[in-house]
């Protein structure tokens, strides 16, 4: 364990509405949970008919928007940003406030976001509930903050 980490668990690290987030696919491989099973259940209607499981999807490519950089990544992950995100009810105040904030961060390819920013995609959403839930003790569904 680095020195960081260890005095970062020794005190407990407080985070702030600016404190960005992510989604920490660490913690799903350490809690045994499947994220590829969750992904599945992430998609769109549409989206979930076509992938009967969550297993034996194949790779695609994707053309990152920013770079024009062309990347293997998985067919879900890529159903889901194309397809799911641009839905305008994907993503809504009826969601739990960690699955609309998971969505969020598997839509826009794990960008790291602080409360302050996640309020602007999610207007219906405090700065300070979203820090309340994702800053407490609880992981949900691996949001977490950034390590510094």
């Amino acid at each position: 364990m680095s020195q960081k980490l260890a005095l970062r668990s020794l005190t407990r690290f407080r985070p702030t509405v600016d404190t960005k987030f992510h989604i920490d696919y660490e913690w799903w491989e350490e809690s045994g949970r499947d994220f590829r099973l969750y992904l599945r259940d992430q998609l769109c209607d549409e989206c979930r008919e076509r992938f009967a499981d969550h297993h034996n999807t194949e790779n695609v490519d994707w053309v990152d928007p920013d770079t024009g950089e062309v990347h293997q990544t998985d067919a879900l992950r890529e159903c889901l940003r194309t397809r799911c995100a641009n839905d305008p009810d994907y993503i809504n105040e009826r969601l739990p406030l960690a699955s609309a904030c998971f969505r969020v961060f598997l839509a826009n390819n794990n960008t790291p976001l602080s409360p302050n920013e996640l309020h602007q995609l999610l207007p219906w959403l405090p700065p300070e509930r979203i820090l309340r839930t994702l800053g407490g003790s609880q992981v949900y569904l691996g949001l977490r903050p950034v390590a510094e």
